[in-house]
């Protein structure tokens, strides 16, 4: 089904779900290598002299807003605030200065490695992440087929998942959290890195959840992909918005900064 469709489909059924960022600006503090050391910091005591103080800003004034049924392609260089911007929707950073407000269940698939337990199976860790969503286990017992069938892992549905490749995690990861019908999905490096097959697979569950209302935001290195599935694309510089728009239009405006 065309995004266009399912946008058109979804705005009937959930007018209310947003992510809104109003003016954030996210800012980290460098530490000197006599702040990390206990020596460092002795000194410092002893010197009477404020610690130089380095700073950085991941995120400069970035003010957008995504609402039901867009699915929103953040496009970058390494190092642009894209990752960090998806972890300040999901709530795990907050801004330094602005506001960022939203409003839908959100599934955040960002590290895939570090939200899974690598020493549970596939099985263990689907059960860990309902309880942490306060599913109840009754409720994901009776998803546990479905998400094993879409994860296509098989046999390997109960290994533990420190063997799996990254593919293999992915797939794992995106079946859980869109099983569960999340409103707002937040998705980053996840299906590029699966085969061609499971791509296209992914992509027709996202319109399925986009017809329902849900919102989702991908990150991706990969330009074609996106290009492919999202109906808005944001390009980020130095933590700035350097453009927002129809995804055509932005990524090539990304493709001649970059080249």
């Amino acid at each position: 089904m065309p995004i266009t469709e399912a946008l058109a489909k979804s705005e009937s059924r959930a007018t209310d779900i947003f992510v809104k960022l109003e003016g954030v600006g996210l800012r980290y503090r460098l530490l000197t290598d006599r702040e990390t050391t206990l020596k460092g910091r002795v000194l410092n005591a002893l010197s009477f002299k404020r610690p130089s103080r380095s700073e950085f800003w991941a995120l400069r004034n970035v003010s957008v807003e995504w609402r039901t049924g867009e699915v929103v392609g953040l496009v970058g260089p390494n190092g642009s605030g894209k990752s960090t911007l998806l972890r300040v929707v999901a709530g795990i950073l907050d801004p330094t200065v602005g506001r960022c407000a939203t409003n839908g269940s959100i599934a955040p698939i960002l590290d895939i490695n570090s939200s899974l337990n690598p020493n549970l199976t596939a099985r263990q860790n689907v059960f860990l992440y309902g309880a942490l969503n306060r599913v109840r286990r009754a409720e994901m017992e009776e998803r546990i087929e479905k998400i094993k069938e879409f994860s296509e892992l098989g046999l390997f549905f109960d290994v533990p998942v420190k063997t799996y490749s990254s593919g293999m995690l992915a797939r794992l990861g995106f079946s859980t959290a869109t099983e569960l019908r999340p409103q707002i999905l937040l998705l980053d490096e996840v299906l590029s890195v699966g085969d061609e097959h499971f791509q296209r697979k992914s992509y027709f569950r996202m319109m399925k959840l986009i017809e329902k209302g849900s919102l989702v935001v991908v990150v991706s290195h990969n330009l074609s992909f996106l290009e492919g599935i999202c109906n808005r694309v944001v390009f980020l510089f130095e933590g700035e918005v350097r453009g927002d728009g129809r995804p055509g239009e932005i990524i090539e405006k990304y493709r001649r900064a970059a080249s």
